[in-house]
C-alpha cells in the first residue's frame, strides 16, 4: 500500500499555490496517488445561519462556481500519468477542506502558507493554520518566502526529522523512515535543547551544556536502538525553530518532518513549536 494514496491540493489560484504545483506533482507521481484539486468559493459563515435573511446581501453563487471551474480546468494541466479530480465547493475554506478530508479518505493535504503585508513572516495564514490544527492526516506546507519558489526541493535527497525526548518521537521516526524509503534520500534527526531546559543563565556553562547534549543523545540513541535504525543526530541549543532552521540550512534539507496530530498525542493536535518551525523553515515541512 502506498504511503499516500489520496492527496488533496486546495487551490486558490495564488502565486504561492502555483509555486506549490511542482511539489504536488512530484509527490503524486512518487506515490502514484490520486490527486484532488479543491477550490472553495469563499462564502461568509453568516450565510449558513446566525443572521436574519433580511439582513443578508443577495449573493449569486452560480457565476462564481462557473468561473472557478474554468480556472481549475486551466490550473489542472498535470501530466497524463496523474489521476486528477477537480472539485469546486462553496463555504468556509478551512471547514470545507476538513470536511472533504474526512469524507473522502485523504491521506495527505498539500497546502502552501499565506501571510500578507509587512508582518507576513509572522503568519501562516488563517486557512493553513486551521487546516494544520484540525487535520487528522499528514499536512505538507511550504515555507514563507518573499517570492514563490520553483521545484528546488521537489526531489527529496536530504530530509530532517525533528524529534523531542518523548516516547511519541519513536513513532515519528518510524514514519520518517517509511517516507524516505520511497526516495534515494539521507535522513537525519534534529533535536533542540529548548530554552526552558537551559535556564537560568548561570547554568549555561560548557560542562552543563555538554551534559544536556549527551543526555539527549543517549535517549535518542535508545529510541533508535529499539527501532533498529542508526541515523545521524544533530543536537543544538536555543529555540526549537532556530535549531531546525540551522540544521536545514547546514544539511541542505529538502524537507523537514515534524510531529503534529495523533502520532504524538501528549502534545495535543498542534504541537507547541509547529507554527514556528513551519514559519522559519527554509524548505517545505511535512507534519504527521
Amino acid at each position: 500500500m502506498a504511503l499516500f494514496e489520496h492527496i488533496l491540493f486546495p487551490v486558490d489560484f495564488s502565486d504561492r499555490c502555483l509555486a506549490a504545483k511542482p511539489y504536488v506533482l512530484a509527490m503524486a507521481q512518487r506515490f502514484k496517488s490520486k490527486l484532488t484539486l479543491l477550490h472553495v468559493v469563499q462564502v461568509p459563515v453568516s450565510w449558513y445561519g446566525g443572521m436574519e435573511v433580511s439582513s443578508q446581501v443577495p449573493l449569486d453563487i452560480a457565476p462564481l462556481r462557473e468561473d472557478a471551474k474554468k480556472k481549475l480546468d486551466v490550473f489542472s494541466d498535470f501530466p497524463g500519468d496523474v489521476n486528477v479530480a477537480k472539485v469546486v465547493e462553496e463555504g468556509d475554506p478551512a471547514m470545507m477542506i476538513s470536511s472533504f478530508v474526512e469524507q473522502n479518505g485523504v491521506d495527505l493535504i498539500m497546502i502552501p502558507t499565506h501571510g500578507y503585508g509587512k508582518f507576513r513572516a509572522l503568519l501562516l495564514g488563517s486557512v493553513a493554520a486551521k487546516v494544520a490544527h484540525d487535520a487528522r492526516c499528514p499536512v505538507w506546507t511550504a515555507a514563507h518566502k518573499e517570492e514563490p519558489t520553483v521545484q528546488a526541493h521537489a526531489d527529496c535527497r536530504s530530509v530532517l526529522c525533528a524529534v523531542d525526548l518523548s516516547p511519541g518521537s519513536a513513532d515519528l521516526i518510524k514514519r520518517a523512515v517509511e517516507f524516505v524509503s520511497h526516495y534515494d534520500a539521507k535522513l537525519r534527526l534534529v533535536h533542540a535543547i529548548g530554552a526552558t531546559e537551559a535556564r537560568p543563565d548561570k547554568y549555561l556553562d560548557t560542562e552543563f551544556r555538554q551534559f544536556l547534549v549527551q543526555s539527549s543523545r543517549e535517549v535518542i540513541m535508545d529510541m533508535q536502538r529499539d527501532l533498529g535504525v542508526n541515523l545521524e543526530v544533530c543536537i543544538d541549543g536555543g529555540a526549537v525553530s532556530n535549531a531546525v532552521h540551522d540544521a536545514a540550512v547546514t544539511h541542505h534539507a529538502d524537507l523537514v518532518i515534524i510531529g503534529r496530530g495523533r502520532v504524538q498525542k501528549s502534545f495535543g493536535r498542534l504541537r507547541t513549536n509547529s507554527y514556528a518551525i513551519i514559519r522559519d523553515c527554509p524548505c517545505p515541512v511535512l507534519s504527521f
